[in-house]
């Protein structure tokens, strides 16, 4: 008989509070790493000539709460219930390769929710964003946790060991961090390198969270970062369905 929707979510919702090593740490990381974001800012004096580096500190923070919970505690917990043989005994019911991921995703999206709430009320506070401009910046988080979250899927779905899983989805999270622009600014870099940086999906994903910031300097139109990030999300989620393995076995 095959597991309801509602079942399974609260199955994999189980998993991932179960798992110390990856629920906590995804649910603070961001929260630690924008206090140190707080604090180099505030350190930066006001006349260096350096761009308004606490413009970027919630970005930051978003991307960080969106990427751990899109690829920290996705793609390695996925691999562990391939381990564990979950998913070979899934896959012998009419579950299906989308529900599982949907379902997989559901906690996964609570947690961001509650992530997404407490920092953009850290950013009113801080007066780094208007009231008006916050249901966008939700939006764009959500939005960002389908894009990563597909690639996370993408990862975990195909990799047999959980550490191996983990340090890839940790290797995407960082580049994506240190080659948007959010971490680094673009302006900073060689006029190649900054065009090149620039068309990469994350970076296009970075720029939406931008327009919102009262400061923010984005490089695209709203558009076609919107454009951009649904259609890399539309692609990741499709090959993450199509190339999903049940068992460690499988070869397609």
């Amino acid at each position: 008989m095959s597991p309801s929707s509602r079942e399974l979510a609260l199955m994999h919702a189980r998993e991932l509070v179960r798992d110390p090593k990856y629920f906590y740490f995804a649910l603070f990381f961001p929260f630690g790493m924008l206090a140190i974001f707080l604090g180099i800012g505030f350190a930066m004096p006001e006349d260096s000539g350096a761009p308004d580096f606490l413009q970027l500190v919630i970005p930051m923070a978003i991307f960080l709460a969106v990427t751990s919970a899109a690829l920290t505690v996705t793609a390695g917990p996925l691999a562990n219930l391939r381990t564990k043989g979950t998913l070979r005994l899934l896959g012998t019911t009419p579950v299906g390769r989308a529900r599982l991921i949907f379902t997989h995703m559901f906690a996964r999206v609570l947690m961001v929710t509650a992530q997404a709430a407490v920092l953009l009320l850290l950013a009113l506070a801080l007066g780094k964003v208007e009231l008006s401009r916050l249901p966008a910046l939700f939006g764009i988080a959500l939005l960002g946790l389908a894009m990563f979250g597909g690639v996370g899927y993408l990862i975990g779905g195909r990799l047999s060991s959980p550490d191996a899983a983990t340090n890839v989805g940790t290797l995407v999270q960082l580049a994506a961090l240190f080659l948007s622009g959010l971490a680094f600014p673009l302006e900073l870099m060689p006029d190649a390198v900054r065009t090149t940086l620039s068309l990469l999906p994350t970076s296009f994903f970075a720029d939406l969270m931008l327009t919102q910031m009262s400061q923010g300097d984005p490089v695209h139109p709203v558009w076609l970062s919107i454009l951009v990030v649904v259609a890399t999300t539309a692609v990741a989620v499709v090959l993450a369905v199509r190339t999903f393995k049940w068992d460690q076995g499988e070869t397609a």
